[in-house]
């Protein structure tokens, strides 16, 4: 079963487009990148795999003019497995302008490094994650959408008041149903179309065993896969806290060094990233190390070992990577950030608005909210000494709340839930 991808459209746009005669489209293995290029090209693009060893000789000895007068558009896939046929591909973009390539590949270590080298101005690059919450529910336009395009506080109000009058609707319940199938068992398209809960947790640990054997041979720089899968897990524990490559290297005992390298590798290859601290602050001295979240709470799940139950770390993970999933697919012009300060205040997210205004976030994986919940996001714009749009505070729970002075209960289905027909 094929699932519309939020990515689609943007493909088609670039594609059609001056700017998009090659297009690179990455991401980690097994979400759904080959399924999109061929549901979505083919037939009117010729498609090709550098994933088999057989193959990829073959298409590595085809030369640019022969590629170029066969007179078609092309898809190389797994072309991360051939860097050398990136000069290929520039000699195609160069030489016939009515041909158009589109390439894709999971490691951005050597395909991008090659991308930048071989391909600079003639690729435009877009990223592949696993399923939104939106894209299981099958909702094009979901709530936070329209949220993040939000420039003064009575929008954001606006939004959630029309977010609440919709969100006992059926199509609401879709969202709903997405969001607890991403608790359960994360955003792999595999693991959607599985209907046992059994080959669900086979499927996610051969994945993580795949992805172990396979991206770091391809990454080639890693030499101890032990202590590579050792730091995975590791990390896996560690979402939604504060990166101390100190304690890290540590736990997994090696060296900072190389606890910084295999972090960065986890960035690399789609299953983690970095949530930068807000830094400058007017009246607070802010803690600056940065978030560690997980894009995938199933893989998240497996390496951890944490499978029963929620922990407040993994629904705060699951909802800053929605966030950031979002704006990354849609290219929205936000900065995602946390806050910590040295006398204990926490926000779990900020987000900086197109406008310039914030969101403040608390996340909490809890059925219920209480305006206690929001503590932490009293007073912000002081703190900030920039205007601080709402404070919200996402929950499980079905309750929209308004509080005093721009502080709200959201739950968190709603956020992926529509706000009109999708």
């Amino acid at each position: 079963m094929f699932i519309d991808r939020h990515l689609s459209s943007t493909l088609t746009e670039l594609t059609k487009s001056k700017v998009g005669r090659g297009v690179i489209l990455t991401g980690a293995r097994q979400t759904g990148k080959t399924t999109l290029l061929k549901h979505q090209f083919t037939p009117g693009y010729d498609y090709y795999s550098f994933d088999e060893a057989f193959s990829r000789q073959q298409l590595m000895g085809t030369r640019a003019a022969d590629w170029i007068g066969r007179g078609r558009n092309l898809i190389f896939d797994e072309v991360q497995k051939a860097p050398d046929f990136l000069g290929t591909v520039k000699t195609i973009l160069d030489d016939e302008a009515r041909i158009r390539v589109i390439l894709s590949g999971s490691a951005q270590i050597s395909l991008l490094s090659g991308v930048r080298e071989t391909l600079a101005g003639r690729v435009v690059s877009r990223e592949l994650y696993p399923f939104t919450v939106a894209e299981i529910a099958g909702i094009s336009k979901p709530m936070v959408l329209q949220l993040l395009s939000c420039s003064s506080r009575d929008d954001v109000a606006g939004v959630l008041s029309s977010a609440a009058l919709r969100y006992l609707k059926p199509e609401a319940a879709k969202a709903r149903q997405a969001l607890g199938h991403l608790v359960a068992w994360g955003g792999m398209p595999s693991v959607l179309n599985l209907d046992e809960d059994k080959q669900r947790w086979i499927w996610l640990e051969e994945y993580c065993q795949t992805y172990l054997q396979r991206d770091v041979a391809d990454l080639g720089r890693v030499a101890d896969l032990e202590s590579f899968f050792r730091f995975q897990r590791i990390a896996a524990r560690r979402t939604a806290g504060l990166v101390n490559f100190s304690d890290l290297a540590r736990d997994a005992d090696f060296s900072f060094v190389t606890a910084k390298k295999y972090l960065r590798y986890l960035e690399l290859s789609y299953h983690s990233f970095l949530l930068p601290a807000k830094r400058k602050l007017r009246r607070a001295r802010p803690i600056k190390a940065p978030r560690l979240h997980w894009i995938d709470l199933g893989v998240q799940r497996v390496l951890s070992g944490l499978r029963v139950g929620l922990t407040g770390q993994q629904f705060e993970s699951l909802i800053v990577a929605e966030f950031y999933k979002v704006a990354r697919t849609f290219r929205l012009a936000v900065e995602l950030k946390h806050l910590r300060t040295r006398d204990g205040r926490e926000v779990d997210l900020l987000i900086r608005l197109p406008g310039g205004g914030w969101l403040a976030v608390e996340i909490k994986a809890s059925e219920r909210a209480a305006v206690q919940d929001a503590r932490h996001l009293r007073g912000m714009e002081e703190i900030l000494g920039e205007p601080v749009l709402a404070g919200l505070v996402i929950y499980r729970g079905d309750t929209f709340r308004h509080w005093d002075n721009g502080l709200f209960a959201v739950p968190a289905a709603s956020l992926f839930a529509p706000l009109e027909n999708s």
